[in-house]
């Protein structure tokens, strides 16, 4: 009777022991939500810069519009830090599910990994959803300052090296490096005094604390007045600012033209990235979208997927070399 009582038990033991096998075994390979289903709870988009600036609001409204798309709302979280480094290690360190996705920038794509070492690879990490902007910046200086334009600018530079101030939404982002050229076909010096994103950018331009600053966060204070805009860092001039000649009208060699766009951790399925960017999409061609996107300093550019990863890569490996014939990377 002990032999049979001892072998049921066993045989219990073993069916136990085999059931939990099983249910794990079913549960790693089934257990992965269908594609086909998504979204099914909210997503997270991560901002790599700080709350008030231009992408900030971009992509709140974005998200916004989008989230009414899909039928889940997407939870925009701030992570900024280290010229947007921060932000975008988080994203490439999220699960590749589509629940978690972020904004991207030349600056954290193509700038900050061409110059100093980054945990991201941007050719190989991330899955390109869309662009949705382009960013010409114009450079500011405020109202009531002595300087009319760029050259006098450039002019008192050159006899004070390192007086004036100026300052970007980020040490070692595009705008930063871009100005960085600029100085160096003037053959001048200015200080560059880090700031944490574009609020305080203003803050501190507004405040007296800063000679010039370049954003396109700036063209709103521009318009209503509060700065006085030198010259725009893009290939063409500002729709609200059509008097203001960009620095290529000036002269200078020195190009810009910065993206905005959304992007996943690499291994997004390809039906949850066909849903990302159709939402996107039709949110990007909403004209509450049109209408904001120039207010928060951006130019609506939409790239689908396939073709803004194409561009990504263009521009990281094109922005490489010239830094490099620069003198930045070393």
């Amino acid at each position: 009777m002990g032999r049979q009582q001892s072998k049921v038990r066993f045989d219990f033991v073993v069916i136990f022991l085999v059931s939990i096998l099983v249910c794990t075994f079913t549960s790693f390979c089934f257990g992965a939500e269908d594609p086909s289903k998504y979204p099914s709870r909210p997503i997270t988009l991560i901002v790599a810069w700080p709350p008030g600036g231009g992408s900030d609001l971009a992509c709140r409204k974005i998200a916004e519009l989008a989230g009414k798309i899909l039928n889940e709302q997407i939870l925009v979280v701030n992570k900024a830090g280290g010229a947007g480094v921060i932000g975008t290690t988080a994203l490439v360190n999220a699960e590749p599910d589509g629940y978690t996705i972020g904004n991207v920038t030349s600056s954290t794509m193509v700038i900050t990994p061409n110059l100093r070492s980054v945990p991201f690879n941007p050719t190989k990490d991330f899955t390109f959803i869309v662009q949705i902007a382009e960013y010409p910046m114009p450079f500011c200086v405020k109202t009531d300052s002595r300087w009319k334009s760029f050259k006098e600018f450039a002019d008192e530079a050159r006899k004070n090296p390192e007086k004036l101030t100026y300052s970007t939404a980020g040490p070692l982002s595009i705008a930063h490096m871009f100005v960085e050229q600029i100085a160096l076909e003037e053959n001048i010096k200015i200080t560059h005094i880090p700031v944490q994103g574009d609020s305080e950018l203003i803050a501190q331009l507004l405040g007296g604390h800063l000679d010039a600053g370049l954003s396109n966060a700036m063209t709103p204070y521009v318009t209503s007045g509060k700065l006085r805009a030198l010259a725009v860092a893009s290939g063409s001039r500002i729709k609200e600012l059509p008097n203001i000649l960009t620095f290529t009208e000036l002269g200078y060699k020195a190009s810009m033209d910065p993206f905005f766009g959304l992007a996943a951790p690499k291994g997004l399925n390809p039906l949850v990235l066909r849903k990302l960017q159709e939402a996107f999409k039709k949110a990007w061609e909403d004209p509450v979208f049109q209408e904001f996107e120039p207010a928060a300093g951006h130019t609506p550019v939409f790239k689908d997927s396939e073709t803004f990863t194409r561009y990504v890569l263009k521009e990281y490996d094109e922005k490489g070399k010239l830094l490099k014939k620069l003198g930045f990377v070393k």
